[in-house]
């Protein structure tokens, strides 16, 4: 008999209805209308969650993560300006080492007899305006420029530093 019990078991559609607790008396029943067989409470007393509720917690939500967002944002900037701070702080630190390189070279190379004088750059001869008169004319003499011959300045041998990191 237990087979063909569990057999008519499987085969049927039927679904007992859910057992529910009352809020009230706290009895468990299988009833399926909106109120407690016992007491006459209702199963549902009403503290489902209401859509204001869900836009308070959805802005709360959003309020949240914006905070960390700013935070995070900060961090990253003081992390960002610590590291420009010391970048800046190396390359302070290596042109002063270049800067001193270099002046110690230009001092090993400057006579030893006195401080060495920086080389002067020639002046270019101008061309002077000469006045000339016109014969036909009774007006006084204009002047005007005549080409005259100039001094070209022959190269001069500038010395070079070598520059080394």
């Amino acid at each position: 008999m237990s087979a063909s019990y569990a057999r008519g078991m499987e085969g049927s559609t039927a679904v007992a209805p859910p057992q529910r607790v009352c809020p009230e008396c706290a009895r468990i029943s299988w009833a399926t209308g909106p109120r407690c067989p016992y007491c006459t409470a209702r199963f549902r007393n009403g503290r489902g969650i209401r859509p204001w509720q869900l836009w308070l917690a959805a802005g709360i939500v959003l309020l949240g993560v914006l905070v960390m967002f700013f935070i995070a944002g900060n961090i990253l900037e003081n992390r960002v300006n610590d590291r420009l701070d010391a970048i800046n702080q190396e390359f302070n630190a290596s042109l002063n080492r270049f800067r001193e390189d270099v002046k110690k070279e230009l001092d090993a190379r400057a006579p030893a007899t006195g401080a060495a004088t920086p080389p002067t750059a020639t002046p270019f001869p101008t061309p002077t305006p000469e006045p000339t008169t016109t014969p036909d004319a009774d007006t006084s003499p204009t002047a005007t420029a005549s080409p005259t011959t100039t001094a070209e300045a022959s190269p001069t041998e500038t010395p070079t530093t070598e520059i080394r990191p």
